[in-house]
């Protein structure tokens, strides 16, 4: 019984990685768009490419959220003569914030998820080995189902 508990307990902890993990990416992708609407708007004035940033790099979630605020903040440098209106602004400003507070959120549910694995790992007197390849296995699962939930948006 302590071993199914335990299952349970480690499932429920990955949710709680893969559920923030959704709503960070969601976030992200609003305020990406915000900005993205802003250059479109603007482009004609101004002939800077900026480029985007590869989807693909869902698969490194850290590195995706960088390289995509990096890009917001080339776009932010690019266009800041422009004056934004304190609506838009303070639309932008908060889903920065949202962004930072999921990832938050995500980054904990991880390390929960990662020590309830270890847990279960240790109850049921598997190894090293199997303990990385679950963290690994189940990492990809929550992100690669992120990455298809955003797909169908």
């Amino acid at each position: 019984m302590n071993s199914m508990i335990l299952v349970i307990e480690t499932i429920g902890a990955w949710l709680l990685f893969g559920a923030p993990l959704l709503k960070a990416t969601t976030e992200l992708h609003e305020e990406v768009a915000g900005w993205e609407k802003i250059r479109s708007k603007h482009a004609a004035t101004k002939k800077i490419d900026i480029g985007k940033v590869s989807f693909w790099w869902w698969l490194v979630p850290p590195l995706k959220v960088m390289f995509e605020k990096r890009r917001i903040r080339r776009i932010r440098k690019a266009y800041a003569a422009i004056k934004l209106s304190d609506e838009t602004q303070e639309s932008l400003y908060k889903y920065a914030l949202k962004v930072k507070g999921w990832s938050g959120v995500t980054l904990g549910g991880w390390f929960v998820a990662i020590s309830t694995t270890w847990s279960l790992v240790g109850n049921l007197k598997l190894s090293l080995g199997a303990w990385i390849g679950l963290v690994i296995f189940f990492s990809y699962v929550s992100i690669i189902i992120n990455m298809k939930l955003l797909i169908k948006k």
